[in-house]
């Protein structure tokens, strides 16, 4: 993440999308999501600890621009789902409670069941690309 000089906003979500720069904490999960504007305006996402441990960060090849449409949501269970129609990239991040470790896996190859309300978003804003 790079360093900028302003203050992010603390904000709680329980589940739900994310688009403002901030940090979400998530009720009752020790992590939160941190959303970061880059200098070049594109944005990034960081998923973290209660002690802002990063356990996964966005690639910097794949961050979000705010020329495309992307969405970020979060789940109640802490798992994190997006698109980014300039990489044309459907990725989940979801944390494996054996490993304590988050996973990304691609929607579209391993036909994982979308939450309602994200999946009703991309579907009204962007083409179909897999069979869901």
């Amino acid at each position: 993440m790079s360093c900028n000089n302003y203050q992010l906003n603390y904000k709680s979500i329980k589940s739900g999308f994310l688009y403002e720069d901030g940090i979400y904490t998530i009720p009752g999960k020790d992590r939160n999501i941190l959303i970061k504007e880059l200098k070049d305006e594109s944005k990034i996402f960081a998923i973290r600890n209660g002690k802002n441990k990063i356990l996964f960060q966005q690639s910097l090849d794949e961050t979000f621009s705010p020329y495309h449409y992307w969405v970020l949501y979060v789940d109640q269970n802490a798992n994190v789902w997006y698109y980014n129609s300039d990489y044309m990239s459907y990725q989940t991040i979801l944390f494996n409670q054996k490993t304590q470790q988050y996973e990304m896996k691609d929607l579209c190859r391993y036909k994982i069941q979308l939450p309602s309300e994200f999946k009703k978003e991309i579907d009204a804003n962007s083409s179909k690309i897999c069979s869901f």
